[in-house]
């Protein structure tokens, strides 16, 4: 027994240190008692079955129970949805793949475009869309109602009734929706277009109207001039008379007694047996209460319903009983370009009206060109016309028309100057409708507005006698009228001022006409405005401004 003393290892708690050659760590050893026990907990606890099948890849048994129940397919086809548009990534970051799975290639665009959320997204949209469309349409298809099948009748009826109504001949007319076959201003009654278009005449009286009730079979050309006119009862034998002397487009109107079919009827059978008739005039009918002038539908808005209608770009105002006694159609085709200029310009042509002394005139007294009539003046058979003035006398002013060889405007206007004139059809402001019978008040209102009034030299018109019966307006109306049109006068001329001020002509020498015109009216209406002062919130007046006042008078 040597003296050196006996190591016993001791059972505590102590640290070993492992050394290696990278690092040092220290580790903490536990006990014996704590490993014991340990071995015996895992001894006691039963191992479970280990079967070839992992969880993974359960039995049929297991699928047949759980995977039909509701919650958990639902659950099923919610994580399906979420795996979709969050599809799992690698674990670790793509930094760290080299060293930890010995590298990899670097990734393509195509799998970063298929991995987006945003296009599996879309994808999954559209895959559901289209399901449910396709159940739509199909839904649609096998289950649809008896009512669609009687509605599929009921338009094939409707169609083959509009195919037997309109013939071959029938145009479309444009319409204000593509898809409908007919226009919004067709609902509309024509007793309501009528009452709209001629806002002063009698309700009923406008409604029986009927346009083109007997068409012209001759299409006149656009550049051509119409004659406009109105006939009655009375009156026919005039537009037959005009048709020989005028082998032009004609738009005449046909005032026409409301209950007096017999004479419809007549009129009807000498225009379709009349050459001269069927040919070149448009008849359109007023079937009017009473067969003489009346207000109900005043002359001046027969005139502006015949230019309405005319079918050319220039047209010529014409009263019953006047003729052409020249030969008009060749002096306007032969100056066209002349002549369409100043009619755009918006100047109106006059045509001097003669008339004869003596009652008893046949065709072979009617001058055919300007030095007949002149012999014819100079044996005082024939005398200047210019209504409401003396023989020959009148702003057309006949000495300087028998020596003029071109065209010259009118110097001496004067407000009831009612020549035949030839105009544009759409330039032209239109005749104003309160007036029974007056040309003047639709030359009037042009006249304001700066337009001349160029005399043709060479050509000239013919009224021819008429009976003492065939006055139109009686004694007491024309009383009324000339009341009627001289406020008229007055009007115009505030209103024609005014509009050339705010057009910014007024200092332009279109505004000469109405400066010598109508200074003298526009003053007197400035006295009675200037000094009114009302409340501008409750009441204002808007007649003339103190500016056109000031310039009118200057």
């Amino acid at each position: 027994m040597s003296d050196s003393p006996i190591v016993r290892p001791k059972h505590s708690r102590s640290t070993s240190i492992t050394t290696s050659k990278k690092n040092t760590s220290h580790q903490r050893k536990p006990s014996l008692n704590v490993q014991q026990q340990q071995q015996q907990q895992q001894q006691q606890t039963p191992r479970p079955d280990i079967r070839r099948h992992s969880s993974s890849r359960p039995s049929l048994n297991t699928v047949s129970s759980a995977a039909w129940s509701s919650p958990t397919f639902v659950n099923s086809i919610g994580l399906k949805l979420q795996s979709f548009l969050n599809p799992a990534g690698p674990l670790l970051p793509h930094s760290k793949h080299g060293n930890a799975f010995g590298g990899t290639a670097k990734p393509s665009i195509l799998s970063k475009f298929i991995q987006s959320r945003l296009i599996r997204f879309v994808a999954l949209f559209y895959v559901i869309f289209s399901v449910f469309l396709t159940l739509n349409h199909t839904w649609k298809y096998f289950l649809a109602t008896s009512s669609d099948n009687n509605k599929t009748i009921g338009l094939k009826e409707a169609n083959n009734a509009l195919d037997d109504q309109f013939s071959n001949d029938w145009v479309p007319q444009r319409t204000y929706d593509q898809d409908d076959t007919y226009s919004l201003m067709n609902q509309m009654t024509h007793g309501l277009k009528m009452s709209k278009l001629f806002s002063k005449s009698y309700y009923d009286a406008a409604k029986n109207i009927k346009p083109f009730w007997l068409k012209a079979s001759n299409v006149p050309e656009q550049d051509e001039v119409s004659i406009v006119t109105t006939a009655t009862a009375d009156t026919w034998e005039d537009l037959k008379r005009l048709t020989v002397y005028w082998e032009g487009p004609i738009s005449a109107i046909i005032h026409i007694e409301q209950d007096d079919e017999s004479l419809v009827q007549k009129i009807k059978l000498e225009y379709e047996n009349t050459p001269e008739l069927y040919r070149n005039v448009d008849l359109h009918l007023a079937h009017i209460p009473g067969d003489k002038l009346s207000v109900l539908f005043p002359r001046n808005a027969e005139r502006n319903l015949a230019r309405l209608l005319a079918q050319t770009n220039y047209i010529m105002d014409l009263p019953h009983g006047v003729i052409p006694a020249t030969d008009l159609r060749r002096t306007l085709e032969s100056n066209k370009e002349r002549i369409d200029s100043l009619l755009l310009a918006g100047d109106v042509l006059a045509l001097p009206t003669f008339s004869f002394k003596s009652r008893q005139v046949t065709r072979d007294d009617i001058p055919y060109d300007k030095s007949q009539l002149i012999f014819k003046l100079s044996e005082d058979k024939m005398v200047l016309d210019d209504k409401h003035w003396k023989e020959n006398e009148g702003p057309t002013d006949l000495e300087r028309w028998m020596d003029a060889e071109s065209l010259y405007a009118v110097e001496k206007y004067e407000f009831h100057y009612e020549p035949v004139i030839i105009e544009s059809k759409t330039i032209q402001p239109w005749c104003s409708e309160r007036f029974l019978d007056s040309r003047a008040a639709c030359i009037f209102s042009s006249y304001l507005q700066g337009n001349e009034i160029w005399v043709l030299p060479d050509d000239f018109m013919v009224q021819m006698p008429q009976e003492d019966g065939d006055v139109e307006v009686t004694d007491f109306d024309n009383v009324v009228e000339n009341r009627i049109y001289a406020k008229f006068y007055w009007e115009q001329c505030v209103h024609h001022a005014r509009q050339l001020d705010a057009l910014g002509l007024w200092k332009s020498p279109r505004s000469q006409h109405i400066r010598s015109q109508c200074s003298r009216v526009i003053q007197n209406w400035g006295k009675g405005l200037i000094d009114i002062h009302e409340d501008s919130k409750t009441y204002q007046i808007h007649i003339i401004s103190r500016k056109s006042v000031i310039l009118l008078v200057e």
